[in-house]
């Protein structure tokens, strides 16, 4: 199940910004990735109920809307590891071997 996830559309670009800015506010997933309100909704639950990525509400004590912060977890790091594979593969020649290291930090 968790590659049929993971091949989902949009899924890769907003797992890897988040991996490389740790956390985001919603607006700042709309002016980076140019992808729709609902699209980066529909994404960010997902990976919330996969237990991917958090969400915290920043209290602005009344006097403003919240702002809703987005952060990559540590299972939602472990799954870069299966974005990384795939880039291999990609480049991987017909007769070519890999060898492949994972390091548990």
């Amino acid at each position: 199940m968790i590659l049929k996830v993971l091949s989902k559309k949009n899924m890769k670009e907003i797992l890897e910004l988040l991996y490389k800015d740790e956390e985001l506010y919603f607006s700042q997933f709309l002016q980076k990735l140019g992808l729709n309100h609902n699209t980066i909704s529909r994404v960010l639950n997902e990976l919330i109920n996969l237990e991917m990525v958090s969400k915290r509400e920043e209290d602005t004590g009344g006097h403003k809307l919240s702002k809703t912060y987005y952060k990559i977890t540590e299972k939602g790091k472990k799954v870069i590891i299966f974005y990384e594979l795939e880039s291999v593969f990609e480049d991987l020649k017909p007769d070519q071997k890999i060898v492949y290291q994972i390091v548990s930090k």
